[in-house]
């Protein structure tokens, strides 16, 4: 049940969810995403690649790093060329 203050209102609480998908939401570490998460139990991957980041510095090293050179991208690329054949 809400709990409500001395005055009979309820309190405002916030909560989000970066795994939505109602907007745009960059790379976390799993720390951001702890601090964010409502409850002990979360999902600790990062909403915009799929991957566990420890820290920022991580984070920046990939943002740096073009797409079509990553491990990530020729997996994908050579999963998608076997499918087709």
């Amino acid at each position: 049940m809400p709990q409500r203050s001395e005055k009979g209102k309820r309190v405002q609480v916030r909560a989000e969810n970066p795994s939505g998908v109602c907007g745009y939401v960059d790379h976390m570490t799993i720390d951001e995403l702890k601090a964010r998460a409502v409850g002990e139990e979360f999902d600790a991957t990062c909403p915009a690649c799929g991957m566990f980041h420890l820290t920022r510095e991580e984070i920046e090293i990939l943002e740096k790093e073009k797409i079509t050179r990553s491990k990530n991208y020729e997996d994908l690329r050579k999963e998608a060329e076997e499918e087709v054949l």
